[in-house]
């Protein structure tokens, strides 16, 4: 009986002193993560053209798919840049355009990856940045860095949203 009365005790002490159960990690976590915001894509959506000597060379079409991912096409076009970065006679359109793909929203960029018309080309990677609802700036990339085939540091092409008309 003296044995049954001290494991009764030792067990009572241990119920005490053991830490309460906490919840599984998973449910603790829900209750104190906050979401993070997914980036609102709505600035980006639209058409948006870059014209270079009066003529419209680069035609830029974002828009949100049924599951809300983004999507669009960029056309083809040739880019010439002079030393100092500025776009020369060699820009003009082309023909034909293709999908936008590795679409991807981060500190209020649009990156994505353009395919060339020549399938022997490698893609394009570039930047899109709305600068107010009218006005963007896409810029080629490389490895993450603004890219210009001569060596020069390119200067965005400024993009205009291209509003319908009524």
């Amino acid at each position: 009986m003296r044995f049954a009365s001290w494991s009764a005790s030792l067990l009572t002490l241990l119920f005490l002193v053991a830490p309460a159960p906490s919840l599984p990690a998973s449910q603790n976590r829900t209750t104190q993560q906050t979401k993070e915001a997914k980036p609102d894509p709505k600035p980006f959506l639209g058409t948006w053209k870059g014209s270079f000597g009066g003529k419209v060379f680069a035609i830029l079409v974002v828009k949100q798919d049924e599951r809300g991912d983004i999507a669009g096409t960029l056309n083809n076009f040739d880019i010439g840049r002079d030393k100092s970065g500025s776009l020369d006679d060699d820009t003009h359109i082309d023909f034909g355009d293709g999908p936008i793909l590795n679409v991807h929203l981060r500190a209020g960029a649009l990156y994505f990856v353009a395919i060339q018309k020549d399938q022997y080309s490698p893609s394009t990677e570039w930047k899109f940045v709305p600068k107010t609802a009218s006005e963007g700036e896409l810029t080629q990339m490389l490895d993450g860095q603004p890219y210009s085939p001569n060596g020069s540091i390119p200067k965005p092409i400024l993009m205009l949203r291209d509003h319908p008309k009524p």
